[in-house]
């Protein structure tokens, strides 16, 4: 399947002239993006340009596009200390056709919908792999055949007000493919500018009906019926809201229809929520920021670490949640780099709450136990550890070892058998691991 994804990519920069712009602060991603066009995938051409700065990266896609160069870009969700939505929005408005690729450190469901919504044509969750980038890159630039051929006509056609091309655009994508939402829509869009708005909101009704999960049939109704029926295009949004529901402005627009309708409670909730959505666009950036600086300053100063750590999941409070863990985890190993063991373990109780399941936690919170010298609570997390994830310490030496150490320190030597097994799989010439398995077996 790879090869088939490669081929893809190969003819986008080879028979399409294709380019891709990178606007990124990280180094590592830009090493790999390179690595895999030019290694890789294997194009010879100069079609790669990086950028760390918006808008030099902004002056370069303009630049491609006046020279009619089919671009994709790759754009991170943070940049330069703040969220790239402005960005991506002006892109899209600028540029309508233009292929553009989120890097992202969290993918949860509604920040998914929420970048589609923006016109997103994929999302890269990071760090990621060679392969990854390709397939993701595969699936952003392969032209989808026929229909999407007749889509971009008849949205150049409806732009030049070509009504009657337009439609028989449509009628083409509609005979390919009966009841696409795209087809219909487009139909929709020339009886809407035609001034029938009854075949317009017969034919958005017919796309919503043939796609429900899809957001732009939504999106052509709440328009269709803004000033035509207050009540339908408020039902609309709120569906709309489901799906997506990191969107302020929505969110916004339907309190404002509320306070007309005077149903301030109403209006109240969807204003709190959008004041919600808002903080938490601003909140995944400081959690990015505090993530960098204790990354910056964990070795040298865990002090430092523990004051912007602090700080985040303080500032987040009753926000926090499962995608919060990593924070948790960062602020535990400052503590215990700071000998402060009991307020890790107090940290680790915390984390807990939210994500109960989670073997990572459990095992930290042991390691602060050893800080401590309390052996046997250590042993009880390990334990609990070993329940949620019988093999979870088998991605790391370290954590083999540590956890094979005090279990035969305790003389549970059936647990820490496997454990210097498993630090011997991942390492054959780690003597300590040797050592204490011939040890163990000799006693067994």
């Amino acid at each position: 399947m790879a090869g088939k994804y490669d081929s893809i990519v190969y003819d986008y920069f080879e028979k399409s002239n294709g380019n891709v712009v990178l606007v990124s602060e990280d180094l590592l991603f830009k090493k790999t993006l390179a690595t895999t066009l030019f290694k890789v995938i294997g194009t010879k051409r100069n079609c790669f340009f990086a950028f760390e700065n918006v808008q030099q990266g902004l002056k370069k896609i303009q630049e491609l596009d006046k020279r009619s160069l089919e671009t994709t870009v790759f754009i991170e969700r943070i940049l330069g200390g703040h969220p790239s939505t402005d960005t991506i929005i002006t892109l899209k408005r600028l540029l309508p056709e233009l292929k553009i690729v989120v890097l992202a450190g969290e993918t949860k469901r509604e920040n998914i919908a929420y970048f589609y919504e923006l016109g997103v044509n994929n999302v890269i969750s990071k760090p990621a792999s060679i392969n990854n980038i390709i397939e993701k890159m595969a699936f952003t630039v392969q032209p989808q055949g026929k229909l999407s051929e007749y889509m971009s006509i008849g949205k150049r056609c409806l732009a030049a007000n070509k009504f009657m091309e337009a439609m028989k655009i449509a009628d083409k994508i509609l005979q390919l493919k009966p009841e696409s939402p795209a087809g219909l829509m487009l139909k929709g869009d020339v009886y809407s500018l035609q001034g029938d708005m009854d075949k317009a909101l017969a034919c958005f009704h017919r796309a919503h009906d043939s796609s429900k999960l899809y957001l732009e049939p939504l999106k052509k109704l709440v328009g269709a019926y803004k000033g035509l029926d207050e009540d339908k295009a408020l039902a609309y949004m709120k569906k709309l809201d489901k799906l997506s529901p990191l969107n302020a402005e929505r969110k916004t627009d339907i309190g404002k229809i509320f306070v007309h309708q005077k149903k301030m409670e109403m209006a109240e909730k969807y204003f709190d929520q959008a004041i919600d959505a808002a903080t938490h666009e601003a909140m995944s950036l400081i959690s990015s920021v505090a993530e960098n600086i204790s990354e910056a300053v964990q070795q040298i100063s865990p002090r430092m670490a523990e004051k912007y750590l602090s700080k985040v999941l303080e500032a987040k409070g009753s926000r926090l949640g499962p995608g919060d863990i990593t924070l948790f985890n960062k602020l535990g190993i400052a503590l215990r780099g700071q000998g402060k063991w009991k307020e890790a373990i107090e940290n680790y109780i915390q984390a807990l709450r939210i994500s109960p399941d989670d073997e990572g936690l459990h095992y930290n919170m042991g390691m602060a136990y050893i800080d401590g010298g309390e052996r046997r609570l250590a042993g009880k997390c390990f334990e609990n550890a070993l329940k949620r994830n019988p093999v979870f310490y088998k991605a790391s030496e370290a954590v083999s070892m540590n956890v094979g150490m005090l279990f035969s320190e305790l003389r549970e030597n059936e647990k820490a058998i496997p454990c210097f097994k498993s630090a011997m799989e991942i390492n054959p010439n780690n003597t300590a691991a040797l050592r204490k398995l011939a040890a163990l077996e000799e006693k067994s």
